[in-house]
């Protein structure tokens, strides 16, 4: 009888190291937090990703935009200085016909 015990606790004292290498090394079932934990990290990681997208499409955007302005400020400064322009021509033109003298 006492080889039987000393048998059952030789393979007991073997399979707790097994059992225990098998779980450290991924070969068992996950338990339910790991997975949970893994699932919050994907969703975490999937939020990360949407806030940069959304991030980053804002600062296109917010760049077109200030493109745009800057174009239409500058074609709106180049009018004024036509229209600045013709109108120095207008008075220069006045001021010459006006200047003749009639004989």
């Amino acid at each position: 009888m006492k080889i039987w015990r000393a048998a059952i606790i030789a393979v007991i004292l073997l399979a707790i190291p097994v059992v225990s290498s098998c779980d450290m090394l991924g070969i068992g079932g996950k338990s339910q937090k790991e997975k949970y934990y893994e699932q919050q990290l994907q969703l975490m990681q999937q939020q990360q990703e949407a806030a940069q997208k959304a991030q980053q499409e804002y600062y296109d955007t917010l760049q077109k935009s200030l493109q745009d302005y800057i174009n239409q400020y500058a074609a709106y400064n180049d009018a004024q200085r036509q229209a600045e322009i013709q109108a120095i021509q207008q008075q220069l033109e006045q001021q010459s016909k006006e200047e003749i003298p009639y004989n």
